[in-house]
């Protein structure tokens, strides 16, 4: 895994914006990018767009627009010069599902954002004008800063805001971890499944967007792809 800031995530989307973007456009494209510019979820997501343009042509993203949100997955619309496309984003990775307009056919995709089959999402963005705009996760103080769950939801395994159910202390970082599976270090991904296990039969404590909002550096040295 490559770790690099968010400020170089950004030159590096910029840079590709070079080859992609129409020249008069670009400055539209320029000023959204920087507008997110400290946020891993949209930043992945012009990453992935700007890396494989869904159409073979220049374009350039206008607006994003959150269609749904669950368990730190993001369902978003990227407006663009030609068309309004689909991506399932987290803090890690942005997948293109396709035009907005030919909806999602995937059933395990529309079952995990609480839709019965793909008319029910046709009918529901039918018209996307009034569906709120893309809200970056670092201003947003109902997310979680690290993983993107809501308050109320559990942390994605893994998450250094997670709480640990025995002790209270930063679930990443202590003793808990290896005294509940009784081993000296966890470097099995079994040994993963374990723990989670074990915590959640032990009752996992969800995000609490007032009590356990911690503080970041501004600049995040962040893990992305």
């Amino acid at each position: 895994m490559e770790f690099k800031t968010t400020q170089e995530r950004v030159d590096e989307i910029k840079l590709l914006m070079q080859y992609a973007a129409p020249e008069e456009h670009r400055k539209v494209g320029i000023e959204l990018i920087e507008k997110h510019g400290a946020d891993r979820v949209a930043l992945n997501l012009f990453h992935a767009f700007y890396s494989y343009l869904p159409d073979a042509r220049d374009d350039v993203i206008k607006i994003l627009r959150e269609l749904e949100r669950q368990k730190g997955v993001f369902l978003i619309s990227a407006t663009t010069l030609y068309e309004d496309y689909l991506f399932i984003v987290t803090q890690e990775k942005a997948e293109f599902i396709g035009a907005l307009s030919k909806g999602i056919w995937d059933e395990e995709v529309l079952n995990f954002f609480g839709f019965a089959n793909r008319e029910s999402f046709l009918k529901k963005f039918r018209d996307i004008s009034n569906v709120a705009v893309y809200t970056p996760v670092a201003i947003d103080r109902s997310l979680c800063p690290a993983c993107s769950v809501a308050d109320g939801e559990h942390h994605v395994f893994g998450c250094p805001v997670e709480i640990c159910p025995w002790c209270e202390g930063q679930f990443t970082s202590c003793n808990c971890r290896f005294t509940q599976l009784n081993k000296n270090r966890l470097d099995r991904e079994s040994h993963l499944k374990d723990l989670q296990a074990k915590a959640e039969e032990k009752g996992r404590i969800p995000f609490d967007a007032e009590k356990h909002m911690p503080a970041f550096p501004s600049d995040g040295s962040t893990a992305l792809d």
